[in-house]
């Protein structure tokens, strides 16, 4: 008899479900197709020989504890580097309150198993990054998105998602949002904006979490203090992470949080993968001790900004006045807003991809059934410089030739 998989698999797993935005993936990584989907570093921007060499030098000096298990919280002298850094950035912090994750997403992950039970309502931006939706969808929390303008989340509507799961007998426990550079809209929350959301919180005992993978490519300006600095409660959970700033493959991030948290966290952390790897927190303390990491960050800053600066020159000069898109002062996205009389943005992505360019639609980051139908994430991150003008070049070809056929519509209308 055939196995039947549907009668053993786990009643959890129903809640797991794939991105709408990963299918789209194998599509995009064609040699052919000019992607501004995916939000990863650009693979030029790799230190490929300063990582070699590291790694050389830690097999030579300390290859066997580099090479064995290491302790579930992580290294104590990265753990130290990192709560070094933060007081310098005013988010006290201690070594102790300190776990090394495998990049911010296991953090997200085991936030997710200690505080959520099935039909717990957890407060999320609309739109949000999805792969932190989809792990409080697979431990069985639900999404409740909060309306964002552009400095942040608006404080009116978390007060009425509050007030509305509590009509309903369900009370939030946490907030997660990206605060810099949010992941997709590019948004950064104002000082101003945090406060109010930090007083909200308090007042609901809500737990905060702040996941900050992009504060430190900084283009212009200078970014708000973090919900971390500004705490007083302990009531901020921070999630940091090497992955944009040195490289994802060596999969090393971190949670720093109130100490009754982080026993959770690593008893957590214990079950499910002992630890995170030796070789990649060697890796992150050794070229963080030696200055290069923050070297190498200063010169990404001036990378990424030029391709930023040149993708929102290619949408001023090809894309149609009707379409509307911000210019965010770091991170990896540009969020783009469509006219209603547009198709789809799902739709339009289809289109691009028959001229060989990739966007992401804006539905999958919604946690509404008609959020972002009009509206799509574009990353410059990960295309070389000179694609970036091809690609927009096209796509604005493709948008003029919506709004022509929208026109000659209307005169036959008229």
């Amino acid at each position: 008899m055939k196995t039947k998989w549907d009668q053993l698999f786990a009643e959890r797993t129903r809640n797991i479900c794939g991105s709408q935005i990963r299918q789209y993936f194998a599509l995009t990584e064609r040699p052919e197709v000019i992607s501004f989907a995916g939000g990863f570093p650009g693979n030029e921007f790799f230190p490929t020989a300063e990582i070699a060499a590291a790694v050389s030098g830690l097999m030579q000096e300390e290859g066997n504890r580099s090479l064995q298990y290491s302790s579930t919280e992580g290294s104590m002298e990265l753990r130290s580097l990192i709560a070094e850094k933060m007081n310098r950035q005013k988010a006290q912090c201690n070594p102790e309150n300190i776990i090394i994750t495998d990049g911010s997403q296991q953090g997200i992950d085991l936030l997710s198993r200690i505080l959520i039970n099935p039909g717990d309502p957890v407060l999320v931006e609309e739109p949000s990054y999805i792969g932190g939706t989809s792990a409080f969808k697979s431990h069985g929390g639900i999404p409740v998105g909060i309306k964002m303008d552009q400095d942040g989340p608006l404080p009116l509507s978390m007060e009425k998602a509050i007030s509305m799961q509590i009509t309903e007998g369900k009370q939030p426990k946490m907030f997660y949002t990206v605060s810099n550079f949010q992941n997709p809209t590019g948004v950064t929350t104002s000082y101003e904006r945090r406060l109010e959301i930090l007083e909200i919180a308090s007042r609901h005992n809500i737990i905060i979490v702040e996941d900050n993978p992009y504060g430190e490519l900084c283009y212009e300006g200078e970014i708000p203090p973090s919900y971390k600095s500004l705490d007083r409660e302990e009531r901020v959970v921070y999630l940091g992470s090497f992955s944009k700033i040195l490289t994802p493959g060596i999969r090393i991030g971190w949670m720093a949080s109130p100490g009754p948290l982080i026993e959770k966290a690593i008893l957590t952390k214990q079950s499910t993968d002992l630890c995170s790897s030796s070789l990649g927190q060697q890796l992150a303390y050794r070229l963080s001790r030696e200055g290069f990491v923050e070297k190498h960050t200063r010169k990404l800053i001036d990378l990424y900004r030029r391709k930023r600066d040149i993708m929102i020159e290619a949408m001023d000069h090809y894309f149609p006045p009707d379409i509307v898109y911000n210019k965010p002062r770091g991170g990896f996205f540009i969020w783009v807003d469509f006219p209603s009389f547009y198709p789809t943005s799902k739709e339009l992505l289809e289109l691009a991809l028959q001229n060989n360019v990739a966007f992401v639609h804006g539905e999958g980051f919604s946690n509404s059934e008609d959020g972002g139908t009009h509206s799509a994430r574009f990353s410059f991150s990960q295309p070389l410089q000179e694609h970036i003008e091809t690609g927009i070049n096209k796509l604005g070809k493709l948008f003029r030739e919506i709004e022509t056929r929208q026109s000659l519509k209307t005169v036959e209308k008229v």
